[in-house]
């Protein structure tokens, strides 16, 4: 008897482990190195004898919680960094990894990969980018200037916008950002460049290109059907 009672709490114990993750299971991440200006960030912090090149500066983050790298409201990003709204984007996140670009203080470039808890969450981070977008594409103008964001869908991944942000004075564009956000299952990509000069035609070119490679990649991490 005492046989049987010990085979039937060996079997539930069995039963009840084979519905738990392994224990090696690790939570969803952005891995360092994955990013493709991984290269710049590490070349630079291994500077570390060497005097800071203050002007001239990689630097990333693995921060869940980093503000969203396209803001549909600023035209640049350190007009986005002093903005006191980081919700765009920020729901349902799991991971993320952001790398900067800085020139004499200024964020010039961002690379930034986000994983979110589900597709749902990741379309809905594309969605209130948008959003914002419509809301904020062209703000009531200033004394000799103007602020304005376009938006054109792009054919990457399962979903990809191209966008464009300037502020002008005096009808000349002074400051803004071209950016590239796309969505491939769970995981969203954000590549932006600071620019002054106006929109053109090949104003994305170079994160068109990194949204490729990224994207051609992704699945390494997220959570794609196939």
């Amino acid at each position: 008897m005492l046989r049987k009672i010990i085979f039937a709490a060996t079997l539930v114990a069995g039963t009840a482990l084979a519905g738990m993750p392994p224990a090696s299971a690790a939570a969803p991440a952005v891995p360092k190195g994955f990013l493709l200006h991984d290269r710049e960030v590490a070349a630079d912090q291994a500077k570390k004898d060497e005097p800071a090149d203050a002007e001239n500066v990689w630097w990333a983050s693995a921060k869940a919680g980093e503000r969203f790298a396209a803001d549909p409201c600023a035209h640049s990003a350190v007009a986005a960094a002093q903005r006191k709204d980081p919700k765009v984007g920020q729901a349902g996140r799991t991971a993320a990894r952001t790398a900067y670009f800085e020139v004499e203080g200024e964020i010039e470039t961002i690379e930034q990969v986000i994983l979110y808890s589900s597709e749902r969450a990741a379309r809905s981070a594309l969605q209130q980018f948008r959003a914002g977008v419509q809301k904020c594409r062209q703000s009531e103008g200033w004394k000799n200037g103007s602020f304005n964001r376009s938006l054109a869908r792009v054919s990457l991944g399962d979903e990809a916008w191209k966008s464009s942000a300037r502020a002008y004075e005096d009808g000349r564009p002074v400051t803004g950002d071209d950016v590239v956000i796309a969505r491939r299952a769970n995981a969203v990509t954000v590549y932006l460049a600071s620019a002054s000069a106006k929109p053109a035609a090949r104003s994305h070119t170079q994160q068109l290109a990194h949204t490729r490679q990224m994207l051609a990649k992704i699945c390494q991490i997220a959570a794609c059907a196939s």
